[in-house]
């Protein structure tokens, strides 16, 4: 089985393409450019990730792969795959993906972090970089506050105003 700290989700299936079990996946953080030549992905199904063989991968736009897996040879199988998310080893992550986010990270440094129900809870002082899970180190009264840098979490990013605008899952703030 797929340990999931080992990989990168890459997306989800958005819609099927066509009659022959071509689907479209939507790329989330990743670009074309990053992800190097795959031959499965683990679709995750009912909470457990499941290896599906590539046939082939074709690029639609800069955000979306045709994939054709070998074993989905109809519609109807594909649209059972529909809003399943989508994840790689990231060893077909181009190893440059992770040198150019971590340095827009950093630019961050100093920002106020602003949630969207709880209002300001504090400054950006730092990216603790664990591969594929940055934290940020928020600091608040004195005080240090964790959270994970996860895309899901942010709405907007404000480099005018140096702010972050979030949206911190409930209980989360509250370890702090």
């Amino acid at each position: 089985m797929l340990d999931l700290s080992e990989s990168i989700c890459l997306g989800f299936i958005a819609r099927t393409h066509g009659i022959h079990g071509k689907v479209a996946l939507r790329l989330d953080q990743l670009s074309v450019e990053d992800i190097q030549k795959m031959e499965s992905v683990f679709i995750e199904i009912d909470g457990l990730p499941v290896p599906f063989f590539i046939e082939s991968i074709e690029e639609k736009t800069s955000d979306t792969l045709l994939l054709t897996f070998t074993d989905i040879v109809n519609e109807e199988s594909a649209r059972e795959l529909t809003g399943c998310k989508v994840y790689i080893s990231k060893k077909y992550v181009n190893p440059a993906y992770y040198k150019n986010s971590l340095s827009e990270l950093n630019e961050l440094k100093d920002f106020t972090i602003i949630d969207t129900e709880k209002g300001a809870i504090g400054v950006l002082k730092s990216i603790i970089n664990i591969e594929l899970n940055p934290l940020m180190q928020i600091t608040k009264n004195k005080k240090e506050i964790l959270v994970p840098f996860q895309r899901e979490f942010l709405q907007r990013i404000d480099k005018k105003n140096k702010v972050i605008h979030v949206e911190i899952p409930d209980g989360l703030l509250e370890l702090f």
